[in-house]
């Protein structure tokens, strides 16, 4: 019989590679929160008038559903003893992922490369989820394996006064891991007007600047977990081609993403997509909730509105 778990890691499978990788990062990080799994799979809806419905019944697509979460659970018990749940549910794919993601601790989803053709025609369902969710959502690259030892974090902040919250998610990520973390901001103005008023002796000023705001966003939380090692990076650089060179040998990248969730049909920023797309590690896309953000440093003030370079 299966358990019924509070706040746990809420992992999407649906019986590809891409979902064994996403639980095997599930199962991990609950055992890092000492919190449980909950797999989900979601059944496709039927439409009783679609010419190409499938005459088979409903019968093979919950066998098919049984046999997605079977292999899904052997894959989690192989990673680690943590408690488990398996939820099957019909609807909209990145709807109903939404809905289990109000009150998860995160939600897991591995992303698939697709062609150009496909990313025109096709949804995301990462970045779908991703842009509506309640919770982090982590997505999972299809190079990523949890036996490659990658020692750094990342985190990508776009406004450094306003940077406390995805800096709190990223200190507890680094924490938790016991790995020295990358404060990486990036700065450049569009073209043509970077070249005409950015010379050298301005982008060494800029930099300087934006690292000694940087540096006193974090003091605070570097008092709060004087075990992080940090590294201060700040950059003259675009920003998509920053943060994606950073994944390389990164184990996590984590971005913030502004209010609540998006309208149906509003896209994330350009960058967290590409990001999500063609990073080299996991993404964590993190909404800023101040009153659900479940911190060590719980004392400290959460103030800011607004951060992080993708939205």
């Amino acid at each position: 019989m299966d358990v019924q778990l509070t706040t746990p890691v809420v992992v999407g499978v649906d019986g590809t590679q891409q979902g064994v990788g996403a639980v095997q990062y599930g199962v991990a990080e609950a055992r890092r929160a000492g919190c449980g799994v909950r797999l989900v799979h979601v059944l496709p809806e039927l439409a009783a008038t679609a010419p190409i419905v499938p005459l088979a019944g409903f019968e093979v697509f919950d066998e098919v559903a049984r046999k997605i979460m079977r292999e899904a659970e052997q894959v989690a018990r192989s990673a680690g003893p943590v408690p488990l749940e398996k939820v099957v549910r019909t609807g909209p794919r990145v709807h109903v992922l939404v809905q289990e993601s109000d009150g998860a601790r995160m939600v897991v989803l591995g992303h698939r490369d697709r062609s150009l053709l496909g990313r025109v025609f096709t949804a995301s369902t990462s970045t779908g989820v991703a842009t509506r969710a309640h919770c982090p959502v982590v997505c999972i690259p299809m190079v990523w394996s949890p036996s490659v030892d990658r020692r750094q974090v990342v985190v990508g902040v776009e406004d450094p006064d306003h940077a406390y919250e995805v800096l709190s998610h990223a200190f507890v990520a680094a924490a938790s891991r016991r790995s020295p973390l990358r404060v990486l901001h990036t700065w450049k103005l569009q073209r043509p007007y970077d070249d005409l008023v950015v010379g050298a002796r301005e982008a060494e000023r800029w930099t300087t600047s934006l690292a000694d705001r940087l540096r006193t966003a974090l003091r605070d939380l570097s008092a709060a977990y004087p075990e992080v090692e940090v590294d201060v990076d700040v950059r003259h650089q675009d920003p998509a081609a920053a943060l994606l060179g950073a994944t390389e040998g990164a184990e996590l990248l984590v971005l913030g993403r502004r209010g609540h969730g998006a309208a149906v049909g509003l896209p994330m920023g350009s960058i967290a997509r590409a990001l999500i797309r063609e990073a080299r590690c996991p993404v964590e896309i993190t909404p800023m909730h101040p009153a659900r953000l479940d911190l060590t440093t719980a004392d400290l003030s959460l103030d800011a509105d607004e951060l992080s370079p993708q939205t």
